[in-house]
């Protein structure tokens, strides 16, 4: 059986690498893999020193402050860059789209802003060329291409009933022709890409401050990137035998195998978008802020205003301390009332926050379960994951700053409270801080989630993508047993 296979796929490969379809699909391809690459390394190499330098800056600015309150201080703050990924040299994703810095000061959770796509034509954000696009969209076109005539064209010519004439039965037909179109596309368009890739990543990698180590610690992501290229490739190279082995005329063939790619690459998308904004719409941005503000002032259940607190507070403190009044508080009251403000404010962000954050990974969870209708989306959202460009890690580092923002937000107000008392001259507001107290704040540093943080958040895009693969895998078998001349 094994000899019969490998007797198939050496002939086919012989014809597959003659074959003119290969060569001026692999040209094309290549043209637009290298374009592809050349902008997603111009992309790191631009935007990360510029963010890593801006987030220096920001951060001398803030150590720079000299003589100031801390509360001053505290809406002084600074910024908080996203770090821009290696693996977004492969796969910008939604980057550009979802913003890379947020202003960390008192009493406010900023959003996430000045987003790259924002500065570039309407027009550009459908021209996004990336090599994750080129892997995931016009890869499968070259399969199909290269198969959908590999078992009809047999038929029409009359060869296959010779092929199954011999002692090789359907089956070894298509195993012997499912080998040897992986095997070409895998050695000559799949391999040197993703060698290429890698060769850009490590000299990318190796030109920023932390060297060789950015390259190491990609080095997961990128081999579970390439592992799932590979499942992609044998999946769409069984379908087109599939499809080759089913349909008599190899044009029928053909309208078949684009049109399944068409569902998936673009009607797929579109459905799953807006079904997900449908299903789980989000609030507007004024409305939104209208709400967080009227929570901030009147509770979170809208029955406790600021003042009531205030109040609160006040007598609760005093009796804590056994004194009559606020002057005679060994503490400063308004370090105690600006920590207390700020975690009434927590409860109010970390509510609306965290309702519109769910309300988007709801979106995300929709199309991610649409992805079962389309191997070509499932197989995006996992490079994009796996690249740390998409949502989920988007919004990991959004919840990480902000709960960076907390910490210098109590530190300022804690000392504060400790030393706003001792100069009975200038209490409170009038307290000023130093350089020591600055520097206590740490540089902000965010860590990129590892590989099973990506995969955690991608069990259905998986599933979907091996599902695909096994079912298209079984049909191909199944049309082999029945191949009939």
């Amino acid at each position: 059986m094994i000899a019969h296979v490998i007797f198939i796929a050496k002939k086919e490969i012989a014809d597959l690498l003659r074959d003119k379809r290969l060569h001026w699909s692999a040209l094309a391809l290549y043209l637009l893999f290298a374009i592809a690459l050349f902008s997603g390394w111009q992309y790191f190499t631009h935007t990360a020193p510029r963010h890593a330098a801006a987030q220096a800056t920001s951060y001398q600015h803030w150590l720079a402050q000299g003589l100031k309150n801390p509360h001053s201080a505290a809406h002084y703050g600074f910024y908080a860059y996203k770090p821009v990924p290696l693996m977004a040299i492969v796969d910008k994703g939604m980057d550009e789209y979802l913003g890379n810095s947020v202003w960390m000061e008192a009493h406010k959770q900023n959003n996430v802003s000045n987003r790259t796509a924002q500065d570039v034509a309407d027009v550009s954000r459908f021209g996004n060329l990336t090599v994750g696009f080129v892997m995931q969209f016009l890869l499968p076109l070259v399969i199909i291409l290269l198969t959908f005539n590999a078992v009809s064209k047999e038929r029409e010519s009359g060869t296959l009933r010779m092929l199954l004439s011999t002692q090789a039965s359907g089956v070894q037909v298509l195993a012997g022709k499912g080998v040897a179109a992986f095997a070409v596309l895998a050695s000559v368009i799949l391999l040197p890409m993703v060698l290429a890739s890698g060769g850009i990543m490590l000299l990318a990698g190796s030109a920023t401050t932390s060297g060789a180590q950015a390259f190491a610690a990609s080095l997961p992501a990128f081999a579970v990137w390439t592992v799932f290229l590979l499942v992609s490739v044998v999946l769409w190279t069984a379908l087109g035998l599939v499809v080759s082995a089913s349909v008599r005329e190899s044009g029928a063939a053909l309208v078949v195998l684009l049109g399944v790619w068409t569902l998936g690459a673009f009607f797929v998308p579109r459905m799953s978008g807006s079904l997900a904004r449908t299903l789980h719409p989000t609030p507007s941005a004024f409305a939104f802020n209208e709400q967080v503000i009227f929570e901030k002032a009147n509770g979170v259940d809208g029955h406790n205003s600021s003042d009531e607190r205030g109040k609160a507070l006040e007598a609760r403190v005093l009796k804590e301390y056994g004194v009559d009044s606020l002057s005679q508080l060994p503490v400063s009251f308004a370090g105690i009332a600006l920590q207390e403000g700020e975690k009434s404010d927590y409860l109010v962000f970390d509510k609306n926050y965290g309702q519109l954050f769910r309300t988007f990974q709801r979106q995300e969870s929709v199309m991610e379960a649409l992805n079962l209708l389309s191997p070509v989306l499932a197989a995006q959202s996992l490079s994009r994951s796996l690249a740390g460009t998409d949502t989920d890690k988007h919004l990991h580092f959004t919840n990480n700053a902000e709960q960076f923002r907390r910490v210098i937000m109590k530190t300022m107000n804690d000392d504060m409270r400790d030393n706003g008392v001792k100069d009975k001259e200038k209490r409170d507001f009038g307290y000023m801080a130093g350089d020591e107290l600055w520097h206590k704040i740490p540089p902000y540093a965010y860590t990129q989630p590892s590989v099973g943080f990506a995969l955690g958040n991608q069990m259905l895009s998986i599933i979907s993508l091996l599902a695909w693969m096994t079912v298209v895998v079984g049909l191909a078998v199944r049309c082999g047993r029945s191949l009939k001349p």
